[in-house]
């Protein structure tokens, strides 16, 4: 037992406890450093860190003592059980036996030496984040006083590191929107220049029209006839410039607005949250000297839409509305539930729009008198153009009560669901091309009236060919793939029997990948992958992970598709794939040697091609965790101190959290949370021995080793090949299994 004789000594354990929880931002990190903290501080063996799900729930996050196989089916409620009283109550529980203690109104349960332990509560301003259990002190004596205040302290940093963690998560998915529209608005500069050339053509044909009518009216002798004619003929171009100004004018207004970007699923509180706190509208409150209230119910259903615009449409209508409050005034916004739409109504109490204006208010064609009307019309007319493209409908009327705007948007189920497969789609999509370091890639999805194949997210291609592709099954690479329902790998497009045709200009390499998305074991789709940064052709080893990889896609789609998945749980689901996405493009890891040393393991030992796919798609995030870890620890030149050697060996927990929504497969889990065991039971997490470990985790650790040798690290050079082969040789029995060992050796 460690025992907190001073305060020096308790000083350093609250340094160490700031240096360890600190270096990362990861969750699954703090939680596993945390629990091995306060094991190692209370010398407990069993133990485990529950926070907040989505639902509320205490759900587990990292434990030790507790069977995996039941950890993600642990789910308790606030107020049940100890665990859950105690996250009630938001007060520490010490408990030095459980038999005799009334506060638990339970007995022990033999699974434990002792019947002491320590619940805790994680608290950040009174705010409930998670619990900390610690059980079963080595020694069997009952936790103590100073032990419960340790861990409070434990809890307590936990606490921060925390919310560091949810406010990095949140910058993260900030930065993936600004990335969104910084594309969208590159790709609008291209639009604008074509837009600019055609309205060039279009406005001189009107214009010499009337030039030319001019110039024979000038003349003397014109007959009345043809007067009358040139007359009609200058009429009727003017309209016809009036019709093209009212064009330019409509494009020059959306122009101003942010670019359109992808429509997603969306949380209205969150639209709600991030307008009424937005700097633009504070300033035009503050201009007019009014406020706002809003009110939004927790249970409000999710959306279709486009951020951005949406946020964009009622700052437009809250500016537009002020025309007519006076200081002091508030406007109240209030969201509803309607059947099947959501429902927003703005109010300002006790005003009026004059009964002149209000059937022009949302009309840009009405005349205007002065530039303020012409501004306050033009945010109006932004606003019902916005809501109208989200199939919306925006109203104003003088109720008895005051100035009101109604916005009603529609929810279709089919819309929703639309939306959230095209958001999937980006995500896996790019999440593919990150892994495999792709420039161009798409993925394609049955239409569902036709039958054919249509892109749904694409990388490196333009939107016309995006917006117009159409691929009937049996027709061109991806209608092969899906009629045959297998991959089709093409090392040279012109060489390839069947296919023998020349290489398209927008293909910088002429090999290419196509694989089949299922769905109950019918073609859904095809994922195309093309022109690999390296230039190099596509191979066996990509086929043999994208084919991993098509996989969890098509699982990931299939649950999508399913009608029970709810608002909450496909936003939980978006949230972990773009922190997936923004690990995997931290990562360095990728080493090419990694795979062909794996895939020759795999084969010398005679492993089917499913265990081979399944070894290559773990290689690729086996330590995918190191991302969540200070770069200062993992380039230090020198030795690691033992508060760093404690946060690197926890990497392989957060390696698991990262693809845990990916991953279906328990089998890939444990093979890479458990590649950095020994053979002979001294490595870690568990210090598993022997047969116990993983198969693919044992082939993982001497593939990991090899190339780590062999490469150089910032406190070493690279070892020669020779070298390290007769270390892996030398570590036989010991660090690595001797069988996979001896194949090793025959493969190089």
């Amino acid at each position: 037992m460690i025992y907190v004789q001073n305060n020096n000594a308790r000083i350093a354990i609250l340094k160490e406890i700031s240096d360890t929880i600190s270096s990362t931002d990861n969750p699954d990190s703090i939680t596993n450093l945390v629990l091995k903290l306060g094991l190692d501080y209370t010398t407990a063996r069993h133990g485990s860190v529950l926070l907040l799900d989505d639902k509320g729930e205490l759900a587990v996050r990292a434990a030790r003592g507790i069977n995996p196989d039941v950890i993600p089916s642990i789910k308790i409620k606030i107020g049940e059980k100890i665990c859950g009283r105690v996250a009630k109550e938001k007060t520490p529980l010490l408990v030095r036996n459980i038999n005799t203690d009334y506060r638990t109104g339970r007995s022990g349960n033999g699974r434990y030496k002792t019947d002491s332990f320590i619940c805790c509560p994680i608290l950040m301003r009174d705010n409930l984040l998670g619990i900390i259990n610690i059980a079963d002190k080595a020694d069997g004596t009952p936790f103590t006083e100073e032990e419960l205040d340790l861990i409070k302290i434990l809890a307590g940093q936990t606490a921060i590191s925390l919310g560091y963690a949810r406010l990095s998560a949140e910058l993260r998915s900030t930065a993936l929107k600004l990335d969104e529209r910084n594309r969208a608005m590159i790709d609008s500069e291209r639009s604008r220049s074509e837009f600019a050339a055609a309205m060039s053509h279009e406005f001189r044909t009107p214009l010499n029209s009337i030039a030319g009518a001019a110039y024979y009216l000038k003349k003397e002798k014109v007959s009345p006839a043809d007067q009358k004619e040139f007359a009609r003929i200058i009429s009727a171009e003017i309209k016809k410039l009036t019709g093209l100004l009212d064009g330019v004018l409509d494009f020059s207004l959306l122009e101003k607005e942010e670019h359109i970007l992808e429509r997603k699923v969306l949380n209205f509180r969150d639209v709600l949250r991030e307008l009424i706190t937005s700097k633009t509208v504070k300033d035009i409150l503050a201009r007019n000297n009014i406020s706002i209230s809003a009110s939004c119910p927790e249970t409000l259903p999710f959306m279709v839409g486009e951020e951005v615009r949406l946020i964009q449409a009622f700052t437009h209508l809250i500016d537009g509305i002020g025309k007519y409050a006076s200081a002091g005034d508030s406007i109240a916004l209030t969201a509803a539930c309607r059947n099947t739409s959501i429902q927003i109504l703005m109010l300002i109490k006790g005003r009026r729009v004059p009964e002149t204006e209000l059937p022009f208010l949302f009309d840009n064609r009405s005349p205007w008198t002065d530039m303020n009307e012409i501004k306050s019309r033009l945010r109006f007319y932004l606003a019902k153009n916005t809501i109208e493209m989200h199939k919306g409908s925006v109203s104003v009327l003088n109720a008895p009560g005051g100035i009101s705007i109604e916005v009603t948007f529609p929810r279709h189920a089919k819309e929703q669901r639309d939306a959230r497969i095209n958001e999937l789609a980006n995500l896996l999509l790019c999440f593919t091309a990150e892994t495999m370091n792709l420039n161009k890639c798409s993925l394609m999805l049955k239409d569902e009236l036709t039958g054919e194949l249509v892109i749904k997210s694409a990388i490196g291609f333009d939107e016309d060919i995006i917006r117009k592709t159409r691929v009937r099954t049996g027709d061109n690479i991806a209608g092969r793939v899906a009629a045959d329902k297998k991959p089709l790998l093409i090392e040279d497009i012109e060489r390839h029997p069947g296919v023998g045709r020349k290489n398209s200009l927008q293909y910088t390499t002429k090999s290419l990948l196509s694989l089949p998305i299922f769905l109950n074991r019918s073609v859904i789709g095809v994922l195309n992958l093309n022109n690999k940064a390296s230039g190099l052709p596509f191979d066996g080893k990509d086929l043999y992970f994208a084919s991993a990889l098509t996989e969890r896609i098509s699982r990931i789609i299939e649950k999508t598709l399913k009608e029970d998945v709810t608002d909450s749980e496909f936003k939980t689901a978006v949230k972990n794939l773009e922190t997936l996405l923004y690990a995997e493009h931290q990562y360095r890891k990728k080493n090419g040697e990694l795979s062909t040393v794996i895939t020759g393991l795999m084969r010398q030992m005679r492993r089917s091609e499913d265990e081979i796919s399944s070894a290559l798609y773990s290689a690729a995030f086996y330590d995918l965790g190191l991302t969540q870890i200070d770069e200062r620890i993992l380039m230090k030149p020198g030795k690691l101190s033992p508060v760093e050697e404690k946060i690197i060996k926890t990497h392989p927990f957060p390696s698991v959290g990262l693809i845990d929504y990916l991953e279906g497969d328990d089998s890939v889990k444990n093979a890479i949370l458990h590649h950095h065991e020994r053979f002979d039971g001294l490595g870690y997490p568990d210090g598993l021995q022997g047969a116990r470990i993983p198969f693919l985790s044992r082939v993982l650790g001497v593939a990991d080793a090899y190339t780590a040798m062999t490469s150089d690290r910032p406190y070493r050079k690279a070892f020669s090949k020779k070298e390290a082969k007769d270390r892996i040789k030398a570590g036989g029995g010991k660090q690595f299994d001797p069988d996979i060992v001896d194949a090793f050796l025959e493969i190089t």
